[in-house]
């Protein structure tokens, strides 16, 4: 992968380019709901761009609801209700509280998902959510961020509830629930951005853990430690502005 493919992969100009040529596909209806997604070898010839770029637009594309995936069938596009209500969470990511507003509630929300996919999450389901924490991993080896893979993460857990509705709200989310590239927590500089990441992927894997070995109450502690400890990082920020004025 090329450093210009490993800096889009994580949501910059390329792969964001990418992802809105896809959905302008949709909207001028060359591609409709319920209709299956060409391939990835065939969008990257059509589209100009290798294939990784392609599958993290996908990937962008899924954790926003636009797309959907059927077991065993392939990737869809979404029904327009699907797509139109995403609305209701969009906001103006640059602005703090509105990062720190959306924590909140996906704090009510995701901490009893984690618990009940510990009880109800199948074989299945739990390789899910391992490949997508090592999806991350994998990212973040490149120099990429993983912001997708973190929403998929996140969305392979709510699979795992066998609830839908925990699905539903997380795909609603879409681009707001993992806004590290327009926004970004204290500390900035290179190494310590690394560590920074490198310990929302150590949060990610005691989640795992909890929810592979059974543990519900370990699950939802995990889940709220890592998105408590997620808000709290934002208020920081909010902090240093301030200080600042």
């Amino acid at each position: 992968m090329s450093v210009e493919e490993v800096n889009t992969a994580s949501g910059g100009s390329l792969t964001d380019r990418t992802a809105r040529q896809i959905e302008q596909m949709i909207a001028e209806r060359s591609l409709k709901p319920g209709d299956r997604l060409p391939t990835v070898q065939d969008l990257s010839r059509r589209l100009g761009v290798s294939l990784s770029v392609v599958r993290e637009a996908i990937a962008s594309l899924r954790a926003g609801g636009v797309l959907h995936t059927r077991r065993g069938a392939g990737i869809f596009v979404a029904e327009p209700s699907a797509i139109d209500n995403r609305g209701l969470f969009f906001g103006d990511l640059s602005q703090i509280s509105s990062v720190v507003e959306i924590l909140e509630l996906r704090l009510a929300v995701e901490v009893e998902a984690a618990g009940l996919a510990a009880e109800r999450h199948s074989m299945a389901q739990e390789s899910r959510i391992y490949e997508a924490y090592e999806a991350i991993e994998a990212v973040m080896e490149l120099g990429g961020t993983g912001e997708a893979e973190d929403s998929l993460f996140h969305i392979a857990i709510a699979e795992a509830t066998n609830n839908r509705r925990f699905v539903d709200f997380l795909t609603q989310l879409g681009n707001a629930m993992i806004p590290r590239n327009k926004l970004r927590p204290l500390p900035a500089s290179h190494q310590e951005h690394i560590a920074y990441l490198a310990q929302l992927q150590d949060e990610h894997r005691v989640i795992l853990d909890a929810i592979s070995g059974k543990d519900p109450e370990a699950a939802r502690n995990a889940m709220r430690a890592h998105l408590s400890l997620s808000r709290d990082r934002y208020h920081s920020m909010i902090k240093a502005k301030t200080a600042l004025r």
